[in-house]
């Protein structure tokens, strides 16, 4: 009985999480477009914005507007691969 509370718990936990957050994004309008230097920006309606341009080593670098950035690559199998 407790297993099948902690489950119904966790599943309403859940569908909470993504009525609240999911559909705040869902609501944002975001723009891309590519700068006159070549790299493609993208900015939403509530102000948050990414950069991103390819390196000398061919890595997509991605910054953001809130000060963190990633770096993407496409490894030896054809994968995409971020971090």
């Amino acid at each position: 009985m407790n297993k099948l509370l902690g489950v119904v718990v966790a599943i309403t936990m859940l569908f909470a999480i993504d009525a609240l957050v999911f559909n705040k994004s869902a609501e944002a309008q975001i723009t891309c477009s590519t700068d006159v230097w070549g790299n493609y920006v993208c900015r939403d309606s509530y102000g948050n914005s990414s950069s991103t341009r390819r390196d000398v080593w061919g890595n997509d670098v991605t910054n953001f507007s809130g000060g963190g950035s990633m770096s993407c690559r496409t490894d030896v199998w054809g994968n995409y691969v971020c971090n």
